[in-house]
């Protein structure tokens, strides 16, 4: 008996396959827009009354919210023009209602809905959402569940010794306010404070590189290495990580320097005095340098804090160890400062508890447990727990059924690469709903059907994964879990995504963009010459049959919007 082949309407087999997405941020929405293209049947849930995640600002205290004020520290993201290049925290938010609204999703997602426990149904493999929303609790039955529930659940404190006694303020203007920590937030939350506070210290333990948000063309500093550029920065770092790392820093080391020398012109200084002052500054007063290997922290991109240490806006300070009193805060060098107010910004951890049995560790000798296990379990935060995810998205023993776009830190557009994920998740689920449904190929395809190796390959990869990492915290504390090994995770979200990326265009040292610039130069130079955008993953035909499973669908105006992009860095594509 033979196999029906599947034919361009067949992805209304996808039709009774019901999917839950967890979380409308900007991996929720493109995953809901992805899933659907497919054919599925997706219902998103998100608890607040609108889409956006984080970037939809909240008064409620029990959500995790960008001030609107915050400018965003990646550019070429949208291809509106009524937006900078940086946007603000406020028209982050605008956009992602707009982009909602633009492909009809809302009418998809129950909002004010929370979402408390995923268990699974061992009656029919599926999965029961234990849900809160309006009308009480409820359990829903689902097929594959996503979760987009973003990395910022759970705050990540520091030991507060005596932290009864110290009073707290009620507003911050005309207080002195002690910030603590260093990354993006931190950074934007001093330099909001200074107009308001009457003193604002900076409060920190280690430094941090720091790059500007244009270089001084213009040009914003994330727009200008073009695809092949990124994919051999990314083979050196994969295979000569002991040798690219090192050039990177230095680079940045000396651009960060330079741009603080500007701070003295117009006191007669030759250039080389100049340098010298800053560096004196960055490393000495306020200790920025040394730091961490960018291989290892992504650094800060802000154009103004260094500015405002010159200036005295922000003072410098130890890092935070205890309260001591009322109103003293006692840091880590044993010296201590007066203040009304200390503000956190020290990061969040990912809360796996929500799916209390996927699994986690099981490799470099720690045993196997899961995400329901680990509460209970107290780890160092050197040896943190890590869940066991496919190329950060698929557990091994769910990979057809659960994906997580939270477990993703990257160098670069989280938003675009949430987009992109999002593609090779609905295209791996299409492919394996073929498969089990026993649906066979016409005989003549573009792509291969985007479906994952075996259990035990997935869980070899895992393995090599947890292994490389622990191995790189020895090296570096700060290293935060979830950071991605750029050259293999790109790979895989392209291969499964079917965009066609890496099969006209790679790294110079490959001769697959010769075919391209002989059949299309005028393409083949928007890509190797122009800003690394998401336009190119939609310009490529790599599934003209639309068979389920064999690649995402192509923009018609990808093509444009490339040729536009070359003119404008800053914009990226829907």
């Amino acid at each position: 008996m033979t196999c029906p082949k599947l034919t361009l309407e067949d992805n209304s087999i996808m039709l009774n396959v019901k999917v839950a997405v967890i979380g409308l941020g900007p991996a929720g929405l493109t995953a809901i827009k992805a899933l659907r293209e497919e054919g599925f049947e997706v219902t998103g849930f998100e608890r607040r009354d609108r889409v956006g995640g984080v970037w939809s600002y909240s008064d409620n205290l029990n959500y995790t919210s960008v001030v609107p004020s915050t400018v965003a520290n990646v550019s070429k993201f949208v291809r509106l023009s009524k937006y900078p290049p940086y946007m603000t925290g406020e028209q982050v938010a605008e956009y992602f209602q707009l982009y909602a609204t633009h492909f009809k999703l809302k009418q998809h997602v129950r909002f004010k809905t929370t979402v408390r426990r995923v268990l699974r149904d061992q009656l029919d493999q599926g999965w029961n959402i234990h849900i809160t929303g309006p009308d009480g609790d409820e359990v829903l039955h689902f097929g594959k569940v996503v979760f987009a529930t973003g990395s910022d659940t759970v705050p990540v404190w520091p030991s507060m010794a005596r932290r009864e006694e110290f009073k707290g303020p009620e507003q911050f203007a005309g207080k002195r306010v002690l910030v603590v920590g260093l990354g993006n937030t931190a950074c934007e939350v001093s330099l909001d404070l200074t107009g308001h506070a009457s003193k604002v210290y900076h409060s920190y333990r280690h430094g941090r590189m720091m790059v500007p948000r244009y270089f001084d063309n213009g040009l914003p500093t994330d727009c200008t290495v073009p695809w092949p550029g990124l994919r051999f920065k990314d083979l050196l770092d994969y295979k000569l990580r002991w040798l690219a790392s090192p050039l990177a820093d230095r680079s940045a080391r000396r651009k960060m320097i330079r741009d603080a020398a500007r701070q003295d012109e117009g006191l007669g200084l030759s250039e080389r005095t100049r340098r010298k002052r800053a560096e004196e500054k960055i490393r000495r007063d306020w200790r920025l340098l040394p730091c961490a290997s960018m291989a290892h922290v992504q650094p800060v991109v802000q154009d103004h804090f260094i500015p405002a240490l010159y200036l005295g806006q922000i003072t410098p300070v130890r890092g935070f160890k205890a309260f001591a009193g009322a109103d003293r805060v006692l840091l880590d060098d044993g010296s201590a400062v007066e203040v009304d107010a200390v503000i956190f910004c020290t990061g969040y951890s990912l809360d796996f508890s929500i799916l209390p049995e996927l699994e986690m560790d099981g490799a470099c000798g720690l045993p196997l447990l899961t995400s329901g296990d680990t509460q209970a379990s107290i780890r160092s935060p050197r040896e943190p727990h890590l869940p066991r995810l496919h190329h950060m998205i698929f557990p091994p023993r769910w990979a057809s059924s659960v994906a997580f776009l939270s477990w993703m830190l990257v160098v670069g557009t989280a938003w675009s690469v949430s987009e992109l994920a999002s593609m090779a998740v609905a295209q791996v689920w299409a492919a394996s709903t073929a498969r089990e449904r026993a649906l066979s190929l016409p005989p003549k395809v573009h792509r291969r059907p985007a479906l994952l190796p075996s259990e035990v390959e997935m869980n070899a990869e895992v393995d090599k994964y947890h292994a490389w990492w622990r191995r790189e915290k020895r090296k570096e504390s700060s290293l935060l879990t979830g950071f991605v090994r750029s050259h293999t995770f790109y790979r895989f979200l392209h291969e499964m995504a079917g965009t066609g990326m890496y099969d006209h265009l790679d790294h110079p040292l490959t001769l697959r963009g010769w075919w391209l610039k002989w059949k299309d130069k005028q393409l083949y130079t928007w890509l190797s010459k122009g800003p690394a955008n998401s336009h190119a993953w939609r310009v490529f035909e790599t599934n003209p049959k639309g068979i389920p499973g064999c690649g995402r669908r192509t923009w018609p105006r990808a093509r444009q919007a490339l040729e536009d992009a070359v003119g404008l860095p800053s914009l990226v594509a829907l």
